[in-house]
C-alpha cells in the first residue's frame, strides 16, 4: 500500500515537472516570429478548457465503472485514474507550450500553464484520497 502511494506520487512529481520543462523550453529555444499563433489561440483555448473538464470528469467516470464492472478493476484502479487526470491536465499545459512555440506572449501562454499546475496540485496524491477513490473489488 505504502509503495504505491509512494509510485503514485513519483508519477505527479514527473507530469508536474514536464510542465516546468515546457517553460524552460520556451526561454531556450529561439521562438517563431510572424507566424500567426493568434489564429490557433481560440481554438487549443477550447480544446484546454475541454481537457481540464475531462481531467475532472474522467476520474469520476472511471471510478463509477469501476464500482459497477468489477471484471475491470485492475490491482490499483487510483493509479489508473491518477495517470488519465493528470496527463488530462498536463494536455492543457502543452496547448499553451505549443502557442509559445509559435511566438504567442507569456500573457497568453501562462494562463495554460496555471491551469494546469491548479488541475495538478489538486490532485496530489495522499493515503486518505487513494483510500477514497480506490474502486471498491466487492
Amino acid at each position: 500500500m505504502k509503495d504505491s502511494l509512494f509510485v503514485s506520487r513519483i508519477l505527479w512529481a514527473a507530469l508536474f515537472a514536464s510542465t516546468l520543462m515546457y517553460l524552460l523550453v520556451l526561454e531556450v529555444v529561439e521562438l517563431q516570429t510572424g507566424s500567426s499563433w493568434e489564429t490557433l489561440l481560440y481554438p487549443f483555448a477550447f480544446a484546454a478548457v475541454t481537457s481540464a473538464g475531462a481531467s475532472l470528469i474522467a476520474p469520476r467516470m472511471m471510478l463509477r465503472r469501476g464500482a459497477r464492472d468489477t471484471s475491470t478493476v485492475t490491482h490499483d484502479g487510483y493509479l489508473t485514474m491518477l495517470i488519465v487526470a493528470l496527463a488530462l491536465a498536463e494536455s492543457v499545459a502543452i496547448f499553451g507550450f505549443v502557442l509559445g512555440l509559435l511566438g504567442a506572449p507569456a500573457t497568453v501562454v501562462v494562463p495554460f500553464f496555471a491551469v494546469a499546475w491548479i488541475l495538478m496540485v489538486i490532485r496530489f496524491p495522499t493515503k486518505e484520497r487513494r483510500d477514497r477513490q480506490r474502486p471498491s473489488a466487492n
